[in-house]
């Protein structure tokens, strides 16, 4: 009875210690510092980072003697060190870049204690979808995403984290300003195109830069021309006789049409308005309206009423109108 009590117990234990995690194997410590944000293309929802990468993790297999110290390693020399095979090295990538990362230099440096820290200097075009709904007065978030190519979590987790960002310079970030200090966040994730997608996640390192832009520019070389169009097109209020008035409509219909074309070569096409669009629509309709009241007051004078004070009315409505159509509009962009 004993030796069955011990059997099970055994197999239980065993059961216990195989559901349990998988530790793993290396913790990877990151340190970014990010030199410049620049080269930002909101059409192509793209940015170029330049920067310098430092990873650091343990690899008890080294075995150096201790009068050596350290050995340094750098570019063609740090290359063939990782080729052989010598030193564990988990191959990083940026899972957000368009294209390859360009390394102008690297530098590996393996203590006698067994710590490995790799170095590199890097550039490269990043990628994340961008929210325009604000437009002009929106927030992005630049990040940079990182992941090992193919060490599961149970084989390597990222630890530290340090992110440094260098005060950026007028011309970089001419149009943005940096607002909080960058955030790095450690999580996981799962491929599915993999064969047991379930149980594989990844470590993955996301750093993210949130920077509101600079509304300048915009309001003086988009809004304001915009609102001058708008309000020549109420003059329409004031101009008697039916010709003048519906000609002045139209043109200033076919104004804010060229205006839209000018203005959509800015963002991407989207499936949604931005602030700045929701203002064209808000002309569009203006003009539209005051065109069909145009033509209702024309048509009740030539049946014989007298529809001026209609005008003079409108003068004031169209407007008033408009001005709390656009606070609506910036208090629903702001629940947004």
């Amino acid at each position: 009875m004993k030796k069955l009590s011990l059997k099970w117990l055994t197999i239980a234990l065993v059961g216990c210690l195989i559901s349990l995690p998988a530790q793993a194997k290396h913790i990877v410590n990151v340190s970014i510092s990010i030199n410049k944000i620049y080269g930002i293309n909101t059409v192509d929802q793209t940015y170029k980072i330049d920067g310098y990468l430092v990873a650091s993790w343990q690899d008890n297999t080294i075995k150096l003697k201790p009068k050596t110290g350290q050995r340094i390693y750098e570019n063609q020399s740090a290359d063939k060190i990782i080729s052989k095979d010598n030193v564990w090295f988990p191959a990083f990538e940026f899972i957000n870049t368009v294209g390859k990362r360009q390394t102008a230099n690297k530098r590996l440096i393996i203590s006698s204690t067994g710590e490995v820290t790799y170095n590199e200097r890097f550039q490269g075009t990043f990628s994340t979808e961008m929210d325009f709904r604000h437009f002009p007065f929106d927030e992005q978030n630049f990040k940079i995403i990182m992941e090992p190519f193919s060490y599961e979590k149970s084989q390597l987790v990222f630890g530290s984290a340090h992110i440094f960002l260098e005060k950026p310079d007028n011309k970089s970030l001419s149009e943005w300003k940096i607002e909080d200090k960058p955030k790095a966040t450690v999580s996981q994730h799962v491929y599915h195109h993999l064969d047991d997608a379930e149980n594989t996640f990844f470590s993955r390192l996301t750093i993210s830069i949130k920077a509101q832009r600079k509304a300048d520019y915009y309001l003086w070389q988009f809004i304001l021309p915009l609102s001058i169009i708008l309000a020549a097109s109420w003059s329409v209020f004031w101009i008697r006789g039916f010709p003048e008035r519906l000609n002045t409509s139209f043109t200033m219909m076919l104004t804010v049409v060229a205006y839209t074309f000018y203005t959509s070569n800015i963002l991407p096409r989207l499936p949604y308005t931005t602030f700045i669009q929701r203002m064209i629509i808000m002309g569009y309709l203006s003009i539209f309206a005051s065109i069909l009241i145009i033509i209702f007051v024309k048509v009740r004078e030539q049946n014989g009423h007298n529809a001026e004070q209609i005008m003079r009315y409108c003068r004031y409505l169209f407007p008033g109108f408009y001005l709390l159509s656009i606070l609506i509009m910036a208090g629903v962009n702001n629940l947004l």
